[in-house]
């Protein structure tokens, strides 16, 4: 379930949606290159996680691979890990990959808060992505919701994980 209620600063867009596992195993999912490399992206890419230290001041870095086999990295610094409640990081080098033409690249460093919060289907995950350029903005939102669903789908394929 995905709700796109969007705040008026169309720099940010929140988003939350359900993923069938416990707060616990979602926030793994989250600081796991190996799960990580499972659901992250926007459809038809593929993530290859460089570095990953998810700690107050550890960074971050996923190779992202398009459809058309060009890639590029994103990679940041993570602000505040409180397990299983909250994530927060900060992302210096976006991916700029297969944007519509006349899109904007985001090249301004972005802030990225994730919520965990229980609930009776599973971990409610509400997203919230700051500092962006509006048309990123408006591909983040799409990208993001995309991602979730992955994680989720990747959950829902193994009753080891909830």
């Amino acid at each position: 379930m995905i709700d796109f209620s969007y705040q008026a600063d169309i720099r940010t867009k929140p988003i939350s949606y359900t993923v069938r596992a416990t707060p616990e195993a979602v926030f793994t999912a989250w600081v796991t290159p190996s799960m990580v490399e499972k659901w992250w992206g926007p459809d038809g890419f593929t993530t290859r996680v460089l570095n990953l230290t998810a700690e107050v001041g550890g960074n971050f870095a996923f190779e992202m691979t398009a459809p058309d086999g060009s890639s590029c990295v994103m990679s940041g610094v993570y602000r505040c890990v409180d397990r299983p409640k909250l994530l927060s990081f900060e992302v210096h080098e976006h991916c700029n990959l297969s944007l519509p033409h006349g899109t904007e690249p985001q090249k301004n460093s972005s802030l990225v808060e994730v919520v965990f919060r229980s609930s009776e289907l599973g971990t409610v995950v509400s997203l919230t992505h700051t500092l962006l350029n509006p048309d990123y903005a408006e591909l983040a939102v799409v990208s993001w919701a995309q991602s979730l669903r992955s994680m989720d789908a990747q959950f829902s394929g193994s009753v080891n994980l909830i």
